[in-house]
């Protein structure tokens, strides 16, 4: 930091003048105890969390499809923004590897570069890699069960020096992908960074008894925000709730009264609940509202952007 910058700094906090020292620690003093708070509390949580609940779900993965030609990494890039990503033979459940963009950058071969201009039917640029370059540089999945808890998979991944983690399901399939910043934010909250898209809120208060719910949330935030009273289950989110009891792949339109509320899914994304009216049916009016929109991390919904080595 400059000189200048600091001058900045510490004007901004009120530092210069009369007492500004003593502000200035009163003030920094106060910041830490709240980061305290929220971390012993976070911590407290994360005990009885595991991985499945903060994990990249397996629908929102990204994979590439042996042979992986240079473009097809570069579309998987652009489109998603990630810089890992699965590589398989058909499905997630034929997994061969786990590709990491900048291993390819960093090919020995003079002027190799991976194309980032045009789409999959353009020619490949002679300095591009091949596809057997490309799977030269696959390297073999880190495997963690779903449920292993989030505190036991934090310490077996900084033990084992991995940064990225295939999450495997009771029958050995692929349930999804895990990054240690997917660890940490629900310990120190929100690691978005300029490369993230802005994610709407997950909840938001439509009126007095209505309430729009993103089908990935999860349940605890419902319960916790909302009021609802959710059963313990085998789901972790709102949209596996609805799977367990519609008991089928619900359509737009469906619902089904959960507690003293109706749960309506009002849009879906493929095979997936993507937004849910909840609308409270019973004889009082609906909770109060805190914030009108909840800007808190969304449920176990892994971030895949930013740089460094995180999923597709």
């Amino acid at each position: 930091m400059s000189h200048r910058s600091r001058r900045l700094w510490r004007r901004s906090v009120g530092a210069d003048g009369p007492g500004g020292a003593e502000r200035l620690s009163q003030s920094l003093e106060a910041e830490a105890s709240e980061q305290e708070r929220f971390i012993t509390e976070a911590l407290a949580d994360l005990r009885d969390m595991d991985v499945r609940e903060v994990m990249t779900p397996r629908v929102d993965v990204t994979f590439l499809t042996i042979p992986v030609r240079a473009e097809d990494v570069a579309q998987a890039v652009r489109t998603s923004g990630h810089s890992c990503f699965p590589v398989v033979h058909d499905d997630l459940d034929d997994l061969i590897g786990l590709l990491f963009v900048n291993d390819i950058f960093r090919t020995n071969r003079p002027g190799s570069r991976v194309g980032v201009g045009g789409g999959g039917g353009e020619p490949r640029d002679a300095t591009d890699p091949s596809p057997l370059e490309i799977s030269r540089k696959v390297r073999q999945p880190y495997l963690l069960p779903e449920t292993l808890g989030v505190l036991e998979a934090l310490a077996d991944m900084r033990k084992h020096r991995r940064a990225v983690a295939v999450v495997v399901d009771e029958h050995g399939g692929v349930a999804g992908l895990l990054t240690v910043k997917d660890l940490l934010e629900p310990l120190v909250g929100d690691l978005s960074d300029e490369f993230d898209e802005v994610e709407e809120a997950p909840i938001v208060r439509v009126d007095d008894t209505r309430w729009l719910i993103d089908g990935q949330t999860n349940v605890d935030d419902v319960r916790e925000r909302i009021g609802i009273d959710i059963p313990d289950g085998e789901y972790v989110t709102l949209g596996g709730l609805l799977f367990e009891r519609f008991g089928h792949i619900p359509t737009e339109g469906e619902e089904v009264r959960v507690g003293d509320w109706d749960m309506r899914v009002v849009e879906m994304d493929k095979r997936r609940v993507g937004q849910v009216l909840a609308t409270f049916a019973g004889g009082e009016p609906g909770p109060e509202a805190t914030p009108e929109v909840d800007n808190g991390p969304p449920d176990g919904k892994a971030s895949a952007g930013g740089s460094g080595e995180e999923p597709g």
